[in-house]
């Protein structure tokens, strides 16, 4: 089953433009592995928020990086 059965129902990329970028980032070339690779993609473009509670005694900055 590809990444593509299970993240994407609602086409934002059509399925071939997918599976182009899915191959473009497979740097083993084994389809296999696509998952893989998918994973490695995402982590890398996940970006937490951070979140600044301040009063006027005290300023505390927390995120869920």
């Amino acid at each position: 089953m590809s990444v593509w059965d299970d993240e994407w129902e609602d086409n934002e990329l059509d399925k071939h433009d997918f599976e182009m970028w899915l191959d473009s980032i497979n740097e083993s070339g084994d389809p296999d592995r696509d998952e893989e690779f998918y994973n490695i993609e995402m982590a890398k473009q996940t970006e937490y928020p951070e979140v600044v509670v301040q009063t006027s005694k005290y300023t505390m900055t927390y995120s869920n990086n």
